[in-house]
């Protein structure tokens, strides 16, 4: 229920079923269950997305990327290829299927995950917009298809700060959207090497979500090593968000 719905319905009675069922998910968040899993919804962008245990609770500060996406979009005026890389429950790739009505090619390295954002592409109205691929990073895209824009919301966690995340998150989230290896850029550096064969060298760009200064500056150089500008964005925080590639020669 709502806020307004509780108070509209202040006098009536629970039934014992339902007070026993209300008191098995306040034990399961009192055990550190994030609230998302429990009521089985989060909202993004300020759209309502179904999540559970295969993917990971959309987080506020993605909405960054999504913002700078968008914008981009919008000063391209054409349409345009997208491909949204570790799509989890597709808060990125159908929020911006929704917002700019572009075609967006969503992969997961999970086959649940992508399960989950199937569901919430139909939810948000857009599956006539987006195609799921189950691949790890680039390996199942075709060769010779080649994308205008690429976005990436890949696990950053460094491997040795795993175990110090907060209890919600590390003993209920899948480890695998979130543990980023050494330094928590492993995954990233792993995609920057396959990118000259699938962005188009004609204005393209990529867009990463990372966490802070360190991890900005060691995908900016990876960037820059291709032959591109790098532009890093901060989130409402402060933090560096976003790390954003474009070729030079656009």
């Amino acid at each position: 229920m709502s806020k307004e719905q509780i108070f509209v319905n202040a006098d009536t009675e629970i039934e014992d079923k339902k007070i026993v069922e209300i008191e098995q998910l306040i034990e399961s968040r009192h055990k550190g269950k994030p609230l998302a899993y429990i009521t089985k919804k989060k909202e993004f962008f300020s759209e309502t997305f179904y999540v559970d245990e295969r993917v990971l609770v959309p987080r506020p500060e993605t909405e960054t990327l999504v913002e700078a996406a968008i914008t981009i979009i919008g000063e391209k005026k054409r349409p345009i290829s997208i491909l949204d890389i570790g799509t989890g429950a597709g808060s990125i790739g159908l929020t911006i299927a929704k917002n700019t009505k572009q075609h967006v090619i969503c992969t997961d390295i999970s086959f649940d995950a992508l399960k989950v954002a199937k569901m919430n592409a139909d939810i948000l109205g857009v599956a006539n917009l987006v195609d799921f691929v189950c691949t790890d990073l680039l390996m199942g895209i075709k060769n010779g298809v080649m994308f205008d824009m690429v976005l990436a919301n890949l696990p950053y966690i460094p491997c040795d700060a795993c175990d110090d995340l907060m209890r919600d998150v590390k003993d209920f989230e899948p480890m695998i959207a979130l543990n980023g290896g050494d330094g928590g850029t492993a995954i990233y550096e792993r995609l920057i090497n396959m990118l000259p064969y699938f962005l188009r060298k004609e204005g393209a760009c990529v867009l990463c979500e990372i966490d802070g200064a360190k991890q900005a500056l060691k995908i900016c150089r990876g960037f820059m090593r291709l032959g591109m500008n790098a532009e890093v964005k901060t989130d409402l925080s402060g933090t560096e968000r976003v790390v954003i590639g474009t070729w030079t020669n656009s």
